[in-house]
């Protein structure tokens, strides 16, 4: 029986130190709205009410990742690869559901613990995007909000979970570090983003290494940098292009202490010409910091 993919990455809950600082990141810096309630922020840059769910509680790291289904047929078949796992699958109750502007909502862990939400909706705001600084937009739709990274303590029970519960397939693989030092990253992909998700088997205190936000011009990329670098951000590597995507962009610090990738032109996969490949590095050229 073929394995049935949710269809994207929705929204990401964060929890995070300073709400303040990130109002002022959001918007002087990455050219996101920010959406004030009771006790969290909300942070949209695209037609959907939200994608980044921001609460103050202190440990800096993602707390929530919603993935999207196309229907609610592929929710069910998902709802079954993750319990043919052992995964334990409950439904969110209606309140809850439209909490998410969602029309339904299930909820499980991952293997290490992340609290992973599926749901069906098109989450769809009123109003239109309006950047505060004059970004002239970021690409999203059926690509998701961007990717993430996630540090991952085992593998194979992080494979099982993502590409045979989720449907999640295989972009393709870079092998970073020095010989006999190595750690493989792992690239999937849901849709026709390169990848929604690449998974690092590091031991890391947190989970959440980076998230891709991806610009529709090169200069809305160079113009963030220029923010960034005013507003005194820390730039953890230079621009640079990577290996297997092709993403130009360069990476900053947020608040929180894990990166923001601010990109443009990562190519797009074809699930019936694609094949995965191996990369030996992570980048064509630049990214110097963290990355090389």
């Amino acid at each position: 029986m073929k394995t049935v993919s949710v269809c994207g990455l929705g929204y990401l809950e964060i929890g995070v130190s300073s709400l303040a600082a990130w109002r002022d990141y959001a918007e002087k810096v990455l050219g996101a709205e920010v959406l004030d309630a009771t006790d969290a922020l909300y942070v949209r840059y695209d037609a959907q009410v939200w994608r980044l769910r921001l609460v103050e509680t202190g440990e800096d790291d993602i707390c929530v990742a919603g993935f999207e289904c196309a229907n609610i047929e592929d929710l069910a078949a998902v709802r079954r690869q993750l319990k043919a796992l052992d995964v334990a699958v409950t439904e969110a109750a209606p309140a809850d559901a439209a909490a998410r502007q969602a029309t339904h909502l299930l909820r499980c862990q991952d293997p290490f613990g992340l609290s992973v939400e599926l749901y069906v909706g098109e989450r769809l705001a009123v109003e239109p995007y309006v950047s505060p600084v004059g970004v002239g937009g970021f690409v999203t739709g059926d690509q998701g909000l961007g990717h993430m990274v996630l540090a991952v303590g085992n593998e194979a029970q992080a494979y099982a979970f993502y590409m045979e519960g989720l449907g999640f397939r295989l972009s393709d693989d870079i092998y970073m570090g020095p010989p006999g030092r190595q750690i493989r990253l792992t690239f999937l992909h849901c849709n026709p983003r390169h990848h929604t998700i690449a998974l690092a088997p590091v031991p890391s205190r947190k989970r959440l290494n980076h998230i891709m936000l991806q610009l529709r011009s090169m200069d809305d990329v160079g113009l963030g940098l220029d923010r960034a670098r005013a507003a005194g951000v820390e730039i953890s590597s230079s621009l640079g292009r990577h290996s297997n995507d092709h993403m130009f962009s360069f990476y900053m610090q947020t608040p929180s202490g894990f990166d923001i990738e601010y990109g443009h032109g990562g190519i797009e996969i074809d699930d019936t010409t694609w094949t995965p490949q191996t990369h030996h590095a992570p980048s064509l050229w630049g990214h110097k910091g963290r990355l090389n």
